[in-house]
């Protein structure tokens, strides 16, 4: 079926017109979510996470840095300037510092304008001349084969923790051990910072020499899976499996953390401690806060920030103080971040045609002026725009460097490997990848890519929108809504609940809001149901306010929500696409 916008994928069967079950219960049994699983899936606890046994060289790294840390090496920990690796080093710092008496470890984050991703020659052969005895990479590491030869010549135990994908050719670093999620047969869909926490566990368990870790290192364990739900969201993992349970359980203690950054954070997002936050809280609230300094600023700044010490009996004026000011300035660089992407993401979209390439399956495009710590948000609108990967790159100099995103259905890392010849450098994962090309070479570069792209991305591949179930008018309350929420949190790989109300009727005149005027609110009644009345927001699409007129008979497909403005708690569909009444 084709909506205003989308083409609908309908529920069939039962879940098109049902007959029984809750709401909850028949959006997770269309999710495939067996009912005697329910309870278990909407409040999993800590005992369903996995142990650092299941994660291919967690418990020797772990172990391998307890030793180390047991006989005072100086250890250095490698991280990486986007939120999950910012995330990923912090929770090794807490960790490290507890069991040390306060004595944090030394941090690298490289820069990302001058430095670029990954562990370097330069960092490496700068650690060693500062003492270190000892790096542990964190969101990075696992393709650096010369840069690890070069630490071990210089006298340098090396251990890598990281998720991105490994050499095409299989070669590892030659580290005197290594964790990762792909590794060993695994799933590989943990992010850095949830393997840095994983690793940790193992270290925990090392220092205490068996699998019950003191109160105070659990207690400790506990707050740093927050900044482990972080990262998994602001990483765009799939939710699923045992990501779900650490972003579920770690999420929960952002808005009340006594990491005095994390909660500044929150607080500067308007979360407060009594809030719930959600996976898309931390997606448009948090993350961009703290990605900010690492896209316009510095990201040591943002590691620092979340490596604040533990507030514990009370509060620490100095810690909090510094945490509201440097968040404050995050806040800043965000607000310019996001007109500088605006900017960027239009004159991409101008563009268009040029980037396309003959076989017009991918968009590749390059600008002296862009930021390349920004392109990649405005990569990640112009994918959604355009329904193809996109890359977008800052050039000159004879070099580009940028961002890649992706759609659903093509892995942008496995394009970029067909084009291996035409780059200079790449790296990441399926949905996201950072590229340095030759100038010289981005022509060739954009034609092997949309030809790859055009030949192996999805059938269908244009926007499209699936709904769960049907919706009746007895699921329309704020108490059905809300119970769908408990299948949270929803994210790349498990989208929030959508739901098919097929006859409904535009109940008010619709009206146009927000700062730029572009979203959409109307009101509508189902058919079966004239009392429930159901509120409805069209984000980005106030252009359709004209054909939304009241005593339209539509049919909608939206998330279920729970309106809580000023106070009231009523039931609300984010709409995703709009069609005629049949």
């Amino acid at each position: 079926m084709q909506g205003w916008l989308k083409r609908w994928i309908l529920p069939d069967g039962a879940a098109a017109r049902p007959t029984r079950g809750t709401l909850l219960q028949r959006v997770a049994a269309a999710r495939g979510i067996d009912a005697d699983a329910l309870a278990g899936f909407t409040a999993p606890t800590f005992d369903h996470l996995k142990p650092p046994e299941d994660l291919f060289g967690a418990v020797e790294v772990g172990g391998r840095l307890a030793d180390a840390v047991r006989s005072g090496k100086r250890i250095a920990i490698f991280g990486d300037y986007d939120a999950d690796g910012m995330c990923a080093a912090a929770i090794l710092v807490h960790l490290i510092r507890h069991v040390r008496g306060g004595d944090a470890p030394r941090v690298y984050i490289p820069e990302r304008a001058t430095e670029g991703y990954g562990l370097s020659l330069e960092a490496v052969r700068q650690l060693a001349a500062d003492g270190a005895q000892l790096i542990v990479t964190v969101d990075c590491g696992i393709t650096a084969l010369e840069e690890v030869a070069v630490a071990r010549d210089l006298g340098l135990e090396v251990l890598i923790t990281d998720h991105h994908a490994a050499r095409s050719d299989g070669r590892l670093p030659n580290a005197h051990a290594i964790a990762h999620p792909s590794l060993g047969g695994g799933d590989g869909t943990l992010c850095g910072a949830a393997v840095a926490w994983k690793v940790g566990l193992a270290f925990c368990r090392a220092w205490c020499g068996n699998d019950r870790v003191t109160p105070e290192l659990r207690e400790m364990l506990v707050e740093t899976l927050a900044l482990a739900a972080f990262g998994t969201v602001a990483d765009i993992v799939p939710l699923i499996g045992e990501n779900r349970i650490i972003t579920r359980l770690g999420m929960a203690r952002i808005a009340r953390s006594s990491l005095p950054g994390l909660r500044a954070l929150a607080e500067q997002a308007g979360i407060g401690p009594q809030d719930h936050v959600d996976s898309e809280r931390i997606s448009f609230g948090i993350a961009p806060i703290l990605n900010a300094c690492g896209r316009l600023g510095s990201a040591m700044d943002g590691m620092q920030l979340l490596s604040l010490p533990r507030m514990v009996d009370g509060t620490d004026a100095a810690s909090e103080r510094q945490a509201v000011q440097s968040v404050r300035r995050f806040a800043a660089l965000n607000e310019q971040r996001k007109a500088e992407e605006r900017e960027i993401f239009e004159q991409a979209l101008e563009r268009q045609d040029e980037g396309l390439g003959a076989a017009r399956g991918a968009c590749v495009l390059d600008d002296p002026l862009w930021s390349r710590g920004i392109v990649g948000t405005a990569c990640a609108r112009l994918a959604d725009r355009l329904h193809v990967p996109v890359v977008l790159m800052q050039s000159g100099g004879g070099m580009a460097y940028g961002s890649a995103r992706s759609i659903d259905g093509y892995s942008i890392l496995g394009g970029l490997e067909t084009c291996a010849e035409h780059l200079e450098r790449f790296g990441g994962h399926a949905a996201a990848a950072g590229v340095a090309v030759s100038e010289r070479k981005i022509a060739a570069f954009r034609e092997a890519l949309s030809a790859h792209a055009a030949a192996h991305r999805p059938p269908n591949a244009g926007p499209s929108v699936r709904a769960d179930v049907c919706l009746v008018g007895s699921d329309i309350s704020a108490e059905s809504f809300a119970a769908v929420q408990q299948l949270g949190p929803f994210g790349r790989g498990f989208p929030s609940p959508t739901v098919w109300a097929h006859d409904a009727v535009i109940t008010s005149t619709p009206r146009i809001f927000g700062k730029d005027r572009d979203h959409i609110s109307f009101f509508v009644r189902l058919g079966d149901s004239p009392t429930a009345e159901l509120s409805c927001t069209w984000w980005r699409q106030a252009a359709q306010s004209k054909r939304l007129t009241r005593g339209l008979g539509i049919q909608i497909i939206g998330s279920p929500q729970v309106d809580m403005w000023s106070g009231r708690n009523r039931p609300a569909l984010q709409v995703a696409d709009v069609a005629d009444r049949v």
